[in-house]
């Protein structure tokens, strides 16, 4: 029997060799964790585990094994440059919840990597924390493994989480082993600190937490009751070891994208160190943002879309370097759907949505990164006009480098040359500031086990909340749970902000692109007990969250009311979303998929993939085809379905949604059906009028429309029609005649900016001036002369600057002034070479005698003032400190 090689069979012989040890195969979680809102991204294979590791979830589940995709990016600097480090990985794990613990454990996977795996057993070393006696004997004893062979660290490199014992967090932890791959056999063995500094030759393979500890104030370690396992063993790694290759990249998981790469770019992997680390960064933030993308995270401007993003910019510079001048990224995608697409295929289902969001991010990238020169130039002008500061900003340069992704090597080659100093250390200190923001929530820490507010209910044997919202809007129901500041309590007063849970609900709890209902908690006599601002899910419980207008308890009877006419637009919006998703298919093209949506009673959302805007013939297509819908009146039908059955009939699933095996379709007959939770109305001639009121771009490759429907679509039509009225009036215009006197106003306003154009003096009228103004200076054989401009900006000055050093027979120095009293712009020119005079300590002394500052370069320099009075004079004033001849 042949020994599993590739990363593929590696990850099913570990799945296959625990399923045989009565561990339940599990799928992978979303990268988007399910139930740990704390963390941006999955970490680890633990992180779905949580529940059960604190006793609290599954009782049924007693073993599991799982390959967990997981994304980390506190090192994001380290990736490619080092064999191992990635931003996405797969972590292959199995775990006991209060079953099985280290005597089963170590031999366990011991066994995998010797006789599943084939390993060497000769090649293989052990750490364990230096107290865990236990551990020590079954390595030694059980396992056979040599004693030199097993190594004991301290609670910073053998304990989870690190340093608990003295430093904390309090809660569940304890101490860990870990079994290393011995890359140059037969020499001889590091000391106990040797290990960690020889990672090249010792490669950790796996690592083994036996959580069997409380810790308590004072570092005091209580037992638990429930001793857990926790294994994780990178397949990546595996994978390298098993086939022999210098790093994780070259290997069958990697090889086909960086094959990829090089057949775009026309560079050679292996050729030139800095384009090979280039080419494993790229291969690597490639499947990151795939994979992103495809659990519904895509790029964007905060949280977990701010990280995708800087992943993706990332590997797009990268690219830029390589000499890729197209965009490049989406074309990977085959070449990582090839050796990921079997395991997991949510990246297939969403090729579209991945490949259309890619493109257009990296399009607008493109033109941000050349603007990036742009933006230097700007920071650069206004240091300048500064004057007497010289240092261009460490947190200028961080921002060009993170924002527009131009490199910070390169701006400090430019800002030393252009005269300033370079303040490293604060591009340094903003580096690291960033550094900690991404670690937050991407990495796995003791605080993992802080309670959620789900967590507080299910250890109160509280049951989850029945919706029954579906049928009613009204209903009587217990307060069995209640709470203030994400901890519960018994009982909540007045005027006090909080939520409530009740046994059963008409709430609807936000989800699926539906906002949660707003109303209130009543008493028997209609007094309101607590007023319901949004309802929201957790886990299964609805929490009712708002203020208490009277004291209220846990266990108190209320009847729940929700804000009907609320709902029903509500109802009216959500069902319109789903005509006009089927419409858009429709109008623009099968390739267009939700990427997100809101729907609240004032209004609907919806973001689709889709790369430019759409045209005004194709708003009003999709708007007929909606209103035809509602017009038809037909049934809104409803159902309960099988996850399968439900793929196999081809109803669409949402991006970034999560599905359990039982799901609910909602379909308009032929012509929309779509998985949904959400409430809908019951025909859709419910809906009344319908209207698109804007479309725009929401990020690359994405566009965002909203529309209103019923009531609202109706109090838009009159808002525009008072507009309409109120323009008639301001333009003495029938409505008819509108567009006619906007475009006489339009035309009356581009000849006024033409002839204002064309009393700006050009630089030949300036040049022959300056030429009759000529004056001798005292600083050698040199001449001078200058123009008042008054109404010119920097700009203006700046290009006729540019014209006047094309002109023949000027003086030496050239002072040009624009502006007015309160803002004067002016440029230095020294025009001879070499000499005495410099224009950027010119500037500077010219500007402190408006009232402001300048510098730049020895020929050109600009900079501006606040006072224009007396302008003769302080020219002349100027004029007098100059540097004396030699």
């Amino acid at each position: 029997m042949s020994v599993p090689r590739t990363g593929a069979e590696i990850r099913e012989a570990y799945l296959a060799f625990f399923e045989a040890r009565e561990h339940r195969r599990l799928p992978s979680d979303s990268l988007i964790p399910s139930n740990d809102p704390s963390l941006l991204f999955t970490v680890a294979g633990m992180v779905q585990f949580k529940e059960e590791f604190l006793g609290r979830g599954r009782t049924e589940l007693r073993r599991a094994t799982t390959s967990q995709k997981c994304i980390r990016v506190p090192d994001l600097e380290n990736v490619g440059a080092t064999p191992r480090h990635h931003t996405f990985f797969e972590m292959l794990g199995n775990f006991s919840f209060g079953d099985y613990f280290k005597a089963e454990t170590i031999p366990w996977e011991w066994q995998f990597f010797t006789e599943c795996l084939g390993w060497d057993p000769d090649r293989l070393v052990a750490s364990i924390y230096l107290d865990d006696e236990e551990a020590f004997q079954i390595w030694k004893e059980k396992v056979g493994l040599p004693e030199e062979r097993i190594f004991r660290f301290g609670e910073k490199e053998n304990f989870w989480p690190a340093e608990a014992p003295s430093k904390g967090p309090n809660g569940p932890c304890g101490p860990c082993s870990e079994i290393y791959f011995d890359q140059e056999p037969g020499g001889p063995l590091p000391d106990k600190e040797g290990l960690e500094e020889l990672p090249d030759r010792f490669v950790e393979v796996g690592n083994f937490v036996f959580t069997q500890f409380d810790r308590q104030d004072g570092g005091r370690l209580e037992a638990l009751p429930q001793k857990n396992i926790d294994v994780g063993l990178g397949l990546e790694r595996l994978t390298a070891v098993a086939q022999g290759a210098a790093n994780n990249f070259e290997t069958d998981l990697f090889l086909p994208v960086l094959d990829a790469i090089q057949s775009l770019s026309g560079q050679n992997y292996g050729r030139e160190a800095a384009h090979d680390v280039r080419m494993r960064r790229i291969a690597d933030h490639a499947r990151a943002v795939f994979f992103c993308i495809a659990d519904g995270a895509a790029p964007g401007r905060d949280g977990r879309g701010y990280v995708v993003r800087k992943i993706l910019r990332r590997a797009v510079r990268d690219g830029i370097e390589l000499g890729l001048k197209q965009p490049f990224l989406a074309e990977l995608f085959p070449a990582v759907e090839s050796t990921m697409g079997a395991c997991y295929p949510e990246l297939s289902q969403q090729r579209g949505t991945i490949e259309a969001l890619v493109q257009g991010e990296e399009e607008r990238f493109r033109d941000v990164y050349r603007h990036g020169i742009a933006r230097l130039e700007t920071a650069l002008d206004e240091l300048r006009q500064q004057g007497d500061s010289q240092t261009f900003s460490g947190r200028t340069a961080f921002e060009l480098h993170d924002t527009y992704g131009f490199p910070a090597d390169i701006a400090e080659v430019i800002v030393r040359e252009q005269g300033f100093e370079y303040d490293q250390s604060g591009f340094e200190q903003a580096m690291e500031e960033q550094r900690q923001r991404a670690r937050t929530g991407t990495a796995l820490s003791g605080d993992l086990f802080v309670e959620s507010i789900a967590s507080q209910l299910r250890h109160e044997k509280v049951e989850a909340t029945r919706f029954l919202g579906y049928e009613q809007d009204r209903g009587e129901a217990e307060a069995v749970a209640l709470g203030s500041d994400g901890r519960l309590q018994s009982a909540l007063e007045a005027g006090q902000e909080g939520f409530v849970v009740l046994a059963h609900t008409p709430f609807y709890a936000e989800g699926g692109g539906q906002i949660g209902d707003r109303g209130q908690l009543l008493d028997p006599t209609g007094e309101t007990l607590f007023e319901v601002r949004d309802t929201q899910n957790e886990e299964g419980y609805s929490l009712h969250f708002g203020v208490a207008r009277q004291g209220l308890s846990r266990g108190k009877s209320v009847i729940a009311q929700i804000d009907l006419a609320a709902r029903k637009a509500t109802e009216a919006h959500h069902t319109a979303t789903h005509l006009l998703h089927a419409a858009l298919k429709s109008v623009v093209g099968s390739h267009v998929n939700q990427a997100g949506s809101q729907v609240a009673p004032e209004r609907l959302r919806f973001d689709f993939t889709h790369p430019e805007a759409l045209s005004s013939a194709q708003i009003a297509a999709i708007e007929d085809m909606v209103n035809g819908q509602i017009l038809s009146n037909q049934e809104v039908q409803k159902r309960m379905s099988s996850l399968e059955q439900a793929r196999q009939d081809g109803v669409v699933a949402l991006f970034g949604e999560k599905y359990g095996d039982e799901v609910r379709v909602v379909e308009v007959p032929g012509f929309s059906k779509e998985l949904c939770g959400g409430c809908h109305v019951g025909h859709t001639g419910n809906i009344g009028p319908f209207r698109i009121v804007s479309e725009r771009a929401l990020a690359a490759g994405v566009r965002r429309l909203e529309a209103v429907a019923g009531q609202a679509a109706l109090e838009s039509f009159r808002r525009d029609q008072r507009r309409l009225e109120e323009l008639e009036v301001l333009l003495k215009t029938p409505a008819d005649r509108l567009g006619e006197r906007v475009q006489a106003l339009k035309d009356e306003l581009k000849k006024a900016k033409s002839a204002k154009k064309a009393a700006v003096p050009g630089s030949k009228e300036v040049a022959e001036r300056l030429r009759g103004e000529r004056q001798e200076l005292k600083t050698g054989d040199l001449g001078f002369a200058w123009a008042d401009l008054p109404g010119l900006d920097a700009g203006a000055l700046r290009s006729l600057a540019d014209g006047l050093r094309k002109e023949d027979g000027l003086p030496d120095l050239v002072l040009l002034v624009g502006g007015d009293s309160a803002k004067v712009p002016f440029a230095v020119l020294c025009l001879q070479d070499g000499g005495p005079l410099k224009a950027g300590p010119l500037a500077k002394a010219f500007g402190q005698l408006l009232g402001g500052g300048g510098g730049g370069r020895p020929q050109f320099a600009q900079g501006q003032g606040a006072d224009r009075s007396e302008l003769a004079a302080k020219v002349g004033h100027w004029l007098q400190g100059l540097p004396a001849p030699a």
